[in-house]
């Protein structure tokens, strides 16, 4: 019941709330035609998909961009249209940028326009309308449902495991509570709103430091540490994100570094269950391939300028090649899945081309069937696909899902309580398995409303698309969004032989630091794009 009202508030107020787009100014046009600005980033032309739809013949598809700099201030680019562009009568370079004002003439192929302001009414009325929007929910309810649900949890754990039960573990749930309301008090201390996207994070991850303290008491420290680091970045990349041009320049560090450290973990990678993906320094272990998920979808992101820019195209198409390759060297087939889904959304919401879309995913399809051929321990993986309580894979094969399945059914609607199920185990339980131990322990309900959770955040991100200031933040939260429904779905229905085991986490709830911690990074690409009043730490719309 707490988790059902934990969730249902948190939810309900993310996919209620709406954000009013903002009037920049407007493009006037000539003999009729006035169009309002509402983003950052515009693309005029003929084309029924562009910002400002101008449909005379006499326009290109895709004419030219104009971009908002300062107040008052607008960079215009042609885009190699067929007529040129013009300002104030002088042709400008499709490979240059021109900044341009209020009251500048703009000429495409004859079709005279102008930008002007927003009248005084006109900013007043955006900002009475803004006043309208419904404002996030207040998130002291949630805390203290959170709070009475870690107490709970941390009486079941006690009661299910005895004398097993660390004190060390025991901590870190209440450290994770310490933390949870220093977060949200600082923040709205500082006029920050709309917690909810940090509430399901905290919850989920409530939930992952029951799953390590009922499978591995020893570990959950490690854990919570984790969640420690991935809430700290989490905020610094808010921060960072605000200066749009500052986290461009970023992009060729990130491609250098992911590279080094695929290729360290191709060369000092360690295997687990069939994948080299895993860098042991010490006792520590480390999983490259969950950092630079980070990295690809920052990478892949772009401002629209940057996404006429074929060479700008061309670096991210041969990125993502390496990756992928990376990936499957290491034998580690689902991570490659999820950067390939992703791959083929931000290359659609790129380029809009939808047969592009189908030709990636045929070619991809061929290399998917060729890599089977030469991974063996991957094609075994589908071998075993629909056919797992067949007598020749039931102990073999199809040993960790038959038993998933099994234990996960004995845990009814309600479950048997943290600590009192068996699926722990079994192998790799608390992690590719961790949907099945959920329902043994927790039962069916909390695992459907974990899914629930992942699949309101993406929603969340499509949402928002509409009053987005800029594609940067758009592609960021639509990635962000493709990779956690991708990875949900591969461990969820993995688990239950619906698709092959692939061997990916559940995002916040699969025990393992260096997925926890990439998981809280990732929330910054959702509150990037989040345009609802104060709701971002950094890049959120202000007042």
């Amino acid at each position: 019941m707490l988790a059902a009202y934990i969730l249902l508030i948190a939810i309900v107020s993310l996919l209620t709330t709406r954000a009013t787009p903002e009037i920049w100014g407007y493009y006037m046009v000539e003999g009729g035609g006035n169009f309002p600005i509402t983003h950052w980033e515009n693309v005029i032309g003929r084309s029924r998909s562009a910002d400002i739809n101008i449909p005379l013949n006499i326009v290109s598809n895709n004419h030219a961009l104009l971009i908002r700099r300062d107040e008052d201030k607008w960079m215009i680019k042609d885009l190699g249209s067929k007529n040129g562009t013009k300002v104030n009568g002088f042709d400008l370079d499709p490979q240059k940028r021109y900044i341009i004002g209020p009251g500048d003439q703009i000429d495409m192929g004859g079709v005279i326009a102008t930008i002007t302001p927003p009248s005084i009414e006109e900013t007043r009325n955006n900002r009475f309308m803004r006043r309208l929007d419904k404002e996030p929910v207040h998130p002291w309810k949630i805390l203290l449902a959170i709070t009475v649900f870690q107490i709970l949890t941390i009486v079941q754990l006690v009661i299910g495991m005895g004398e097993e039960m660390t004190a060390s573990a025991l901590l870190s749930i209440v450290l994770l509570c310490a933390v949870m309301w220093a977060y949200v008090m600082f923040f709205h201390a500082t006029g920050r709103r709309g917690f909810e996207m940090e509430m399901i994070a905290f919850f989920l991850s409530t939930i992952n430091l029951a799953v390590t303290a009922s499978s591995d008491p020893g570990i959950v420290l490690k854990e919570f540490i984790a969640i420690l680091l991935g809430l700290a970045l989490l905020i610094f990349m808010c921060i960072f994100m605000q200066d749009l041009n500052r986290t461009r320049r970023i992009k060729p560090v990130l491609i250098g570094l992911s590279i080094v450290a695929l290729l360290i973990n191709l060369i000092f990678g360690t295997a687990k269950y069939g994948a080299t993906n895993w860098i042991r320094v010490g006792a520590i272990t480390v999983q490259p391939s969950e950092l630079v998920k980070l990295a690809f979808i920052l990478i892949g992101a772009g401002a629209l300028e940057e996404l006429y820019d074929r060479k700008n195209t061309v670096v991210y198409a041969l990125f993502s090649l390496f990756c992928l390759g990376c990936l499957a060297m290491m034998s580690d087939f689902g991570t490659a899945l999820i950067f390939f889904a992703t791959y083929l959304v931000v290359s659609f919401l790129r380029s809009g081309d939808i047969s592009r879309f189908a030709l990636t995913a045929v070619a991809a399809g061929a290399m998917g069937l060729i890599v089977l051929r030469f991974k063996p321990y991957i094609a075994s993986r589908f071998d075993a696909w629909g056919h797992v309580w067949e007598p020749e894979f039931m102990d073999d094969l199809g040993y960790q899902q038959t038993r998933t399945m099994s234990f996960g059914a004995g845990g009814g609607m309600l479950g048997l309580g943290a600590g009192n199920g068996s699926l722990k185990y079994v192998g790799a339980s608390n992690t590719d398995l961790v949907f099945g131990f959920v329902m043994e322990e927790w039962g069916f309900i909390i695992a459907v409303l974990l899914v629930l959770c992942i699949a309101t955040l993406s929603v969340f991100a499509v949402m928002h698309i509409v009053a987005g200031r800029s594609t940067f933040y758009t592609i960021l939260a639509c990635s962000a969004a493709t990779m956690f429904l991708v990875q949900t779905m591969l461990n969820v229905f993995g688990a239950i032989d619906l698709f092959p085991l692939t061997g990916v986490t559940f995002p916040f709830v699969s025990t393992g630091g260096t997925s926890l911690m990439t998981s809280w990074a990732m929330l910054a690409y959702f509150k990037a794009a989040d345009m609802r009043r104060n709701a971002g730490l950094g890049a959120g719309r202000e007042e």
